[in-house]
């Protein structure tokens, strides 16, 4: 079909073998080849060149249409398997308002902008079970989960921070002690990370003949904050989810120096090509091999939180007070 092509628009086989760099005794033995095949002939022949037949014409201007849909197939679906282009599902629990999950997300959609990741919010359980029947590639998920048939990469641990209403008890405090929040209502969501949460505080709270007081709120992790603004209750948070709205303080936890884990969790035989491209920009992060980014992204929670703390000043005569790490 090329060497259809190159002869009608050069009118000669001679011109059209010089311009593919080809013998012409290929070129005519392969057009004679294909008019054998399509049961018609498709140039007629004289000492000047080469003509299309009418039908030689028709044919291959409804070829060529049919070639150049190949070529793009074969490009697109080789960019595909070079993971350069294609779709991405990922589970999330945690928010992605900042932290490292923020800055690896962010780097590669601005490396890779022709693959689609589209993200899902869900419970482990949930997002474990959507790994397993393939409606999701990769899963972040907390703890250090461990399946038959999964494989896993430990990427990073978050500080555990305690979110009090700003006139809390314990708001003035420089950090708070595990025993100072037995007798405290803790407000979780049932969505999200909110599960492991619970179970958290209860294997931390719980003690022979006492179970800490826990209210499982059916919202996003957005709204549960605001819960707490409105003194509702406490709840736990991670070093990522600091960016909160005023009227909350963020105390650590002192003499426990259990951190939150964030572990990627996929199917050993996912063949994404797509997939292996996210897992490494996430353990580059993970690693510390971009730190620029990640200190890029620590500075503006940074100026975001300064100036709410100033403009929660200005407005309302009281201060709402962070402290904690970023990044």
């Amino acid at each position: 079909m090329r060497y259809a092509l190159a002869a009608s628009q050069h009118r000669s086989f001679r011109r059209a073998a010089a311009f593919l760099n080809v013998a012409q005794s290929t070129l005519t033995r392969r057009i004679l080849l294909l008019e054998h095949r399509v049961g018609f002939r498709i140039f007629d022949r004289s000492p000047c060149g080469v003509r299309l037949t009418r039908a030689g014409q028709l044919f291959l201007e409804e070829a060529s249409t049919g070639m150049q849909q190949l070529g793009q197939a074969v490009e697109l679906a080789a960019s595909v398997h070079k993971g350069e282009r294609g779709e991405l599902q990922a589970g999330v629990l945690v928010p992605l308002a900042a932290g490292r999950l923020h800055v690896a997300l962010k780097e590669f959609h601005r490396r890779h902008p022709e693959i689609r990741v589209s993200l899902h919010e869900g419970s482990s359980d949930q997002n474990l079970a959507r790994l397993t029947t393939g409606e999701l590639d990769v899963s972040f998920l907390p703890g250090k989960p461990r399946l038959s048939g999964h494989a896993s990469a430990l990427l990073w641990t978050e500080s555990i921070y305690v979110a009090f209403p700003s006139d809390h008890r314990l708001a003035e405090c420089d950090e708070a002690h595990w025993h100072d929040l037995k007798d405290e209502l803790f407000v979780v969501s049932q969505q999200g990370v909110g599960p492991e949460i619970r179970d958290y505080l209860i294997r931390k709270l719980s003690s022979p003949g006492f179970s800490p007081q826990i209210d499982v709120h059916d919202v996003s992790r957005e709204s549960l904050m605001n819960i707490v603004a409105m003194g509702y209750g406490i709840t736990l948070a991670s070093g990522s989810n600091l960016g909160s709205p005023p009227g909350i303080v963020f105390r650590p936890i002192g003499g426990d120096p259990e951190q939150l884990a964030l572990t990627a969790v996929w199917m050993s035989r996912n063949s994404n090509p797509a997939l292996q491209r996210l897992l490494f920009l996430v353990k580059e992060v993970a690693s510390g091999r971009l730190p620029q980014l990640v200190r890029k992204e620590a500075g503006k929670v940074a100026v975001f939180l300064l100036g709410l703390q100033s403009l929660t000043q200005s407005c309302l005569g009281e201060p709402a007070r962070i402290l904690g790490p970023f990044g």
